[in-house]
């Protein structure tokens, strides 16, 4: 039986990072969210050339995405630039999210 309850359950090294990320204090939290923003718009100018972009995130991460802002009860949710940062990335492919993600996973742990 799976517990899978979210789109990127199944990604070992997003599940990695988000343990990590939950782990950091306040500050760093915040600064790193700004700098995720900034990844995120570096990639979205990257796709803008693409000749077809992809259309649908696809239904369970736009539910996610609805339940993030109305329940609000991960534990990132208490933290308003993270929130907005996780959000954001959630939004881009998911080859892309999981780049990022192994990337955090990857410096974070060091």
């Amino acid at each position: 039986m799976s517990l899978k309850r979210r789109w990127y359950d199944d990604n070992h090294k997003a599940i990695e990072a988000f343990e990590i990320l939950k782990k950091l204090d306040n500050e760093s939290k915040r600064r790193l969210s700004k700098d995720l923003i900034e990844i995120v718009k570096q990639i979205k100018d990257l796709h803008k050339d693409e000749e077809e972009p992809e259309l649908s995130l696809g239904i369970e991460r736009v539910l996610g995405l609805y339940q993030q802002s109305v329940n609000e009860r991960r534990w990132y949710d208490t933290n308003s630039d993270l929130k907005y940062a996780i959000k954001t990335m959630s939004t881009l492919p998911a080859e892309d999210f999981f780049n990022i993600m192994e990337g955090l996973s990857v410096s974070l742990n060091d």
